[in-house]
């Protein structure tokens, strides 16, 4: 494990975690269901191992069926809203930590795009990076 340690909050503060070693994947999610989750074009999550992240602080929880059957779980802020992290239940072991809830999201570059084919047709990739039509491989 990396000595790095990332540190993130809600935007109110009533939730806070740390997460050790280096993200698993950063990648922005373009699926219908994080446009939805995040308001936006899409939604840029980090992979971590969950035995490396402490969470302090209440969340809620709002659980859907995503694209390709799965259920995610999103956790978000309680008081003010904002979205925390997301779980699959079929992959527990993973926390996927919203990076603008990051203390320092520069820390995590971008390394790719997945669920492209539910991209929004306006949006222009151009950046150089992978880009994958659903989710990348789990194992």
């Amino acid at each position: 494990m990396s000595d790095i340690n990332y540190k993130g909050q809600c935007a109110c503060g009533d939730f806070t975690y740390s997460c050790e070693g280096e993200p698993a994947s950063v990648m922005a999610c373009h699926c219908r269901d994080c446009q939805y989750a995040s308001g936006s074009a899409f939604a840029t999550v980090a992979f971590f191992p969950a035995a490396n992240c402490a969470m302090t602080g209440p969340s809620k929880v709002y659980t859907v069926k995503g694209e390709a059957g799965l259920t995610v779980n999103r956790h978000f802020c309680g008081n003010c809203g904002t979205p925390l992290y997301s779980m699959l239940a079929e992959m527990p072991e993973m926390l996927f930590i919203k990076v603008g809830t990051l203390e320092d999201p520069n820390l995590t570059p971008l390394q790719g795009h997945m669920w492209c084919a539910s991209k929004l047709s306006w949006l222009k990739l151009d950046d150089g990076l992978v880009q994958l039509p659903g989710n990348p491989p789990l194992a």
